[in-house]
């Protein structure tokens, strides 16, 4: 049975239910493939009002619950989507990457091997068993999920880089690196194959080339943030911040979605951004601007050869209590990473051998081979401070103890035009 002839038994599959009126659905696609969200989810309830068990609707609900961070909604539509069509593959792919970001390994990778009986040509459910089997430590057969997601979609980015992330843990530097080479072949600027190489190349000695990507002490820049006119001072301002963090409606203890241990996140706060998230806004691209001014363009390095003229901002605020942490993590499409420190607590001190509070640089988020240390660096946080760095460089805050907490605004910067 070839591919056409497979999709056309499970839209039959799915039949037997009254069918919304196909524009329905197709403008809630739009809306939710174009980030509205909320749109996107208005138009599926109201389609789901009178056609309650329509496995497309139900699906796309589902996405949208995920996309979200609404988990157990996205399980509880996805979980009905699956019941109303058993054999719908993108419905059972869908439920195991939400299953994936809570951790449920096993029933992730019941979810992906379901899709794939019904459909093995399904490069993304490949990909997405590998990364479940590659969380349980089953790195052969990850290689394998990865391996068959590539040889059906070529450019299938994730398989390519999360492969190049297990070989690493299999102390395969060789192959890591060509899955790398393989990666950026796909896509030039894919943060993940960018950092995973230079990971490769240090595990081959060959650390003079590593170093051009992790040039730490060139490419990690620090700044004073100035705050807007109508505050007197900084201290003000943060305050005013701080304030507004702490009453953000988004604002989430440990969400799934972010990298968070001890600590709570919230959503994009530009979304609906206040006119104190509008100020900062504005101070924080004047300080971007300056320095990416300030860069002398070097064709071919993966920062200085793609310096933007316009990018669009994202904020994401986060709160992080003693023994909390933001462990190893880096920002996907993005051009420059950065945090600004709205309070620091005076226990992260400058003289602290353990550097605790700091932000470290350079500690993946795999395993590595026993044996093998990576180049390491670390900056100390302080209020008012806003560090710059490369989305590709692995950044994690060391954990502290003390009786404060520590608030910073991450951002990013995802060239545009």
């Amino acid at each position: 049975m070839n591919r056409a002839q497979r999709r056309r038994q499970e839209k039959a599959a799915r039949g037997g239910h009254n069918s919304p009126p196909a524009a329905n659905l197709r403008q809630a696609v739009a809306q939710l493939q174009s980030g509205k969200l909320k749109r996107a989810e208005s138009l599926l309830d109201r389609v789901l009002k009178n056609y309650p068990t329509h496995p497309d609707a139900l699906h796309y609900q589902g996405v949208v619950m995920y996309q979200q961070g609404r988990y157990e909604e996205s399980i509880r539509h996805l979980s009905a989507a699956i019941s109303a069509a058993p054999d719908y593959a993108e419905a059972h792919n869908s439920l195991c990457i939400v299953l994936l970001e809570q951790h449920n390994y096993d029933d992730a990778i019941s979810h992906a091997a379901r899709a794939l009986e019904i459909r093995p040509e399904f490069a993304g459910a490949h990909a997405n068993l590998g990364n479940a089997q590659q969380e349980q430590g089953a790195l052969d057969l990850a290689v394998a999920s990865y391996r068959s997601a590539l040889a059906l979609d070529p450019m299938h980015r994730e398989a390519a880089y999360r492969m190049a992330s297990v070989y690493l843990a299999l102390n395969d530097p060789e192959q890591a690196l060509a899955a790398c080479s393989a990666c950026l072949r796909i896509d030039p600027h894919c943060q993940h194959a960018l950092a995973y190489k230079a990971l490769a190349l240090q595990l081959l000695g060959r650390h003079g080339e590593a170093r051009q990507l992790y040039e730490y002490d060139r490419m990690i820049h620090r700044t004073e943030i100035k705050p807007p006119p109508r505050y007197d001072n900084l201290f003000q301002f943060n305050q005013a911040l701080e304030e507004a963090i702490r009453e953000h409606s988004s604002l989430v203890w440990e969400p799934f979605n972010r990298v968070t241990h001890g600590g709570a996140v919230t959503g994009d706060l530009l979304l609906q951004p206040t006119q104190l998230m509008k100020s900062f806004e504005q101070v924080l691209r004047a300080a971007i601007d300056a320095y990416r001014d300030s860069l002398i363009e070097e064709p071919g390095h993966p920062l200085l050869g793609r310096i933007p003229r316009n990018y669009r901002l994202t904020l994401i605020a986060s709160i992080l209590t003693s023994g909390g942490r933001h462990p190893p993590h880096i920002h996907e499409s993005a051009w420059l990473s950065g945090v600004y420190y709205v309070h620091v607590p005076g226990a992260v001190k400058g003289e602290d051998p353990a550097h605790a509070g700091w932000l470290e640089f350079g500690r993946p988020d795999c395993p590595l081979v026993d044996g093998f240390a990576p180049e390491l660096t670390a900056r100390r946080p302080r209020a008012g401070l806003a560090l710059f760095f490369p989305s590709y460089y692995f950044h994690g805050t060391i954990p502290f103890e003390a009786s404060e907490e520590r608030i910073g605004i991450a951002f990013d910067a995802y060239p545009e035009g």
